[in-house]
């Protein structure tokens, strides 16, 4: 089964990527050729595995969903953690932002058609926003030399859309990734200083919300 999920940003974020801009960007972003945001597969599955192993230490979860293998579901959808032998049963690609394709076709346009104005650089301007920080010394109250560190974050709402491909054939997982959809709510670092607030969906092949579904669902059983 492929289902569809979507990420929408609802405050500034910061992704994170192990990539640095030069020695201006201490933490940057991941961006496309044209200087599109977008967040990595790899981001995405820890992110769902996260929730997900959240979710099973739920007193009562793993039967509400039926999950007899309890806590081993984790690596068989997900893979064992420092493995290379074994495929995930659940396979994740990039997000990328909403119309991504109509969106590189005027880039292509505009950086053809108006080079001095509209590049790359542009882009992820638009999108983004350069925050500095320092560490604060506990006992003195003053700034620790060579602590500031400059970092991209993804500026305001955005909403990014890709594809999760599950081969794990039991219909309980499908119940499991609408749990993880309801249950993340933020992404990223810094998420106690209210940086990446998400909101989260899943759909299935015909396009069903497998999120809302869940979600009036619960709330009539409340």
């Amino acid at each position: 089964m492929r289902y569809k999920v979507i990420i929408k940003t609802l405050s500034d974020t910061i992704i994170g990527s192990p990539e640095a801009f030069g020695p201006i960007i201490d933490n940057d972003i991941v961006f496309d050729d044209n200087g599109f945001p977008y967040i990595p597969a790899k981001r995405i599955k820890g992110l769902f595995r996260n929730a997900a192993e959240d979710l099973l230490t739920i007193e009562g979860f793993k039967n509400l969903i039926s999950l007899p293998e309890g806590i081993s579901i984790i690596d068989k959808l997900f893979g064992e953690m420092g493995s290379t032998d074994a495929t995930p049963n659940v396979i994740f690609d990039n997000l990328y932002i909403f119309e991504r394709e109509k969106l590189n076709q005027w880039c292509d346009y505009l950086k053809d058609k108006y080079p001095s104005f509209f590049n790359y650089n542009a882009v992820v301007d638009y999108f983004t926003d350069v925050r500095h920080q320092t560490a604060i010394d506990p006992e003195t109250k003053i700034t620790k030399e060579h602590s500031l560190r400059t970092i991209r974050v993804l500026s305001g709402q955005n909403e990014f859309s890709g594809y999760i491909t599950v081969n794990y054939k039991n219909e309980n997982v499908e119940k499991l990734l609408a749990f993880i959809s309801l249950y993340l709510d933020r992404m990223g670092s810094k998420r106690n200083r209210g940086f990446g607030k998400i909101e989260v969906e899943i759909l299935d092949e015909q396009g069903n919300s497998l999120t809302q579904f869940l979600k009036q669902k619960l709330e009539k059983e409340l």
